[in-house]
């Protein structure tokens, strides 16, 4: 068994981490001393930790972990997928629509309708 802060070395994570965990429910320790308080985790939770890590990692929120954490399916990793890719056309949109303005700014602010001189020195309008 680990103290909390060996725990924490173990993982490289902070005991302020473990603490909040413990609090909402997704790792718990295997023991806590009745008298001193002091945590205890297994090793086996070593594995544990590093999967809650990776499922963060992939997007997944605190919640989701705790709320599937004995319930994970290929569905629910195709879901995640699927929100992922969305969240991707999004901002791919968003990068468009950016590209799209810098092109009408003059002096620092945009302007829709602006003038611009062809090389013969006509006005063209946008």
């Amino acid at each position: 068994m680990y103290k909390i802060g060996d725990f924490a070395s173990i993982l490289n994570t902070s005991v302020r981490t473990l603490r909040y965990y413990d609090e909402i429910d997704l790792i718990k320790p295997k023991e806590i001393d009745l008298f001193t308080g002091y945590r205890y985790y297994s090793k086996d939770q070593i594995n544990d930790f590093q999967i809650i890590m990776l499922l963060k990692e992939a997007g997944f929120s605190l919640e989701e972990i705790k709320n599937n954490k004995d319930n994970f399916s290929e569905e629910l990793m195709l879901k995640k997928k699927n929100e992922l890719l969305k969240e991707i056309t999004n901002i791919k949109t968003k990068i468009k629509q950016i590209d799209y303005l810098r092109s009408y700014i003059t002096n620092g602010k945009i302007v829709l309708e602006k003038e611009k001189t062809n090389k013969n020195n006509m006005v063209l309008r946008r």
